[in-house]
């Protein structure tokens, strides 16, 4: 069966490249009232993004707030915790 073994995979010649053969195409020309108007817009879009950086005062307080109240809502559930599991311990027989 070894016999008659034919290399089909390997390349008899090897194919051009197809990407190097393409030519890269130019970029089309902005008029000057277009090319405004897109650095108009860039440049709204970043003063945006640079008003979105700093927190503001009310969502920092927010922050604090729900950061505070999970505190509270752990504490408790570990009281709570604590007494269900000290009053089981308490009902055992001695």
């Amino acid at each position: 069966m070894a016999d008659n073994a034919v290399p089909t995979l390997a390349p008899k010649k090897e194919m051009p490249d197809v990407l190097d053969s393409l030519s890269a195409p130019q970029a089309p020309s902005v008029a000057p009232e277009k090319k405004a108007l897109f650095d108009s817009i860039a440049d709204r879009d970043e003063m945006a993004q640079s008003e979105d950086l700093g927190p503001s005062s009310l969502k920092t307080a927010f922050a604090g707030l729900l950061w505070f109240g999970y505190a509270v809502a752990i504490v408790v559930a570990l009281i709570l915790v604590w007494s269900a599991a000290n009053s089981l311990l308490q009902s055992l027989p001695h």
